[in-house]
């Protein structure tokens, strides 16, 4: 059963983990962002490094538009930087395999890959621990 989430920056990959630590499961994930500023002001940055807890994830099947995808695993990091498919400007950003374009801060997976990753996380109880390396 699923325990950790890690995505390993210097790698560009979202790895799963089981209760030893043993990799169940890996994907491409991307950190690319937009350069400029949120609505507060702040320079946008993608979800920097550290440990994220009670990390949650469901299977959208779209229903939070285009920029998401079919899936969306929320890091409760403060200012909303989580993990999704999707993309504004892509030809399909439903498709399985959507391709890749930068988001305001967001982790970005492939829709198929992030929905099979959600489906682990729910499974496993809906509550994992989400740490981002370099």
């Amino acid at each position: 059963m699923i325990k950790e989430i890690q995505f390993q920056r210097s790698k560009q990959m979202m790895f799963a983990m089981d209760e030893q630590y043993q990799v169940i499961g890996q994907w491409p994930c991307k950190d690319d962002f937009v350069p400029g500023y949120n609505a507060a002001g702040d320079p946008r940055g993608s979800l920097p490094d550290g440990t994220y807890t009670s990390v949650w994830a469901e299977v959208t099947n779209g229903k939070y538009g285009a920029p998401y995808g079919n899936f969306y695993i929320t890091s409760n990091d403060p200012r909303g930087r989580d993990i999704h498919g999707g993309g504004t400007g892509l030809p399909d950003p439903y498709a399985d395999y959507q391709g890749w374009i930068p988001t305001y801060g967001c982790l970005r997976m492939q829709n198929a890959d992030g929905v099979e990753l959600s489906k682990m996380i729910i499974e496993g109880g809906n509550n994992v621990v989400l740490t981002v390396i370099k």
